[in-house]
């Protein structure tokens, strides 16, 4: 299963999801966000550590595309050669 780590309305959620299906949730968790989902970024991984996620820096999160296809490359793409960890970009209570 995914983590996957995303910002909506002003509110961090932590999903678990299908590998494979992340572009799809993403566009789903977003599209009611003023622009639509377009330009956000989340954060997906294989695993994270557990515990309470209170706050994630987005600064160089994975860019949610105008598809969820397009999404869902990018987000294969990150998990295939990942640029941070969970640990780096991720605070815990």
């Amino acid at each position: 299963m995914s983590k996957l780590i995303l910002e909506r309305a002003s509110v961090l959620e932590v999903w678990t999801c299908v590998p494979g299906a992340e572009g799809i949730t993403i566009h789903q968790r977003l599209k009611n966000e003023p622009g639509g989902p377009a330009g956000h970024k989340v954060w997906v991984w294989d695993s994270i550590p557990s515990g309470t996620v209170i706050a994630a820096d987005f600064t160089d999160g994975i860019v949610v595309q105008s598809t969820a296809s397009l999404t869902q490359t990018a987000v294969n793409a990150f998990k295939a050669a990942p640029t941070h960890t969970p640990t780096e970009v991720l605070t815990y209570a």
